[in-house]
């Protein structure tokens, strides 16, 4: 019976820490045209276009498991409906009435997770419209407005749970929405189990 439950509680610790999907890294290989490093922080207050802004590209976690109850539009496709995911949101916008250039180029940012898909078209509806899902609690959010999405030499490129995005700003400036997926509960009820298994029968095996 005790075994049981220490199984138990180490199968709900690991839920309970794979159950979200945060970035873990980002890594710039020098600053923006304006002199500041790429930066992981809390989600704002707002992400409304004259109340944040910055000057090297600044990610931050949203809603962390949520279980699509239909199918969900990023670039170039869909994630289907049924699928646990993470949201997770970076942008690079200048100070109002700051239209200068500014560029931030080949930052790496790097997800516990596999990324499923990017929200990055120019209106910002994709964007827009998950919001209400995916939003980080607490945070406002806007409306699809013109080139809040990427246009012109705004790049990314997904390599597993690794995004390396390129933003080239005036103003308005650029804000996307990253996807990633979660570990399924199931999966990992199932492996604290065998962990907990293959530690049982070791403890025998050292105790004959």
């Amino acid at each position: 019976m005790k075994k049981l439950t220490i199984a138990a509680l180490v199968t709900s610790s690991l839920l309970a820490a794979n159950a979200s999907a945060s970035i873990v890294m980002v890594t710039d290989p020098g600053t923006s045209s304006k002199g500041n490093s790429a930066q992981i922080i809390a989600a704002p207050n707002a992400v409304t276009n004259s109340t944040v802004s910055n000057l090297g590209q600044q990610g931050f976690n949203e809603q962390q498991l949520v279980s699509l109850g239909s199918d969900l539009l990023v670039d170039g496709g869909s994630i289907v409906s049924g699928t646990n995911v993470a949201s997770h949101m970076i942008f690079l916008n200048n100070p109002d009435g700051n239209n200068s250039l500014n560029s931030h180029e080949n930052v790496v940012w790097e997800f516990s997770s596999n990324i499923l898909g990017v929200m990055s078209d120019s209106g910002g509806t994709l964007e827009a419209a998950s919001s209400a899902l995916l939003g980080a609690t607490g945070t406002t959010y806007p409306s699809a407005f013109g080139a809040r999405g990427f246009e012109g030499p705004d790049n990314y490129i997904i390599d597993g749970n690794k995004l390396t995005v390129s933003m080239y700003v005036t103003q308005p400036g650029d804000w996307i929405r990253v996807i990633t997926d979660v570990p399924e509960p199931a999966s990992m009820a199932l492996f604290g189990l065998g962990l907990m298994g293959l530690g049982f029968s070791r403890r025998r095996k050292n105790q004959a």
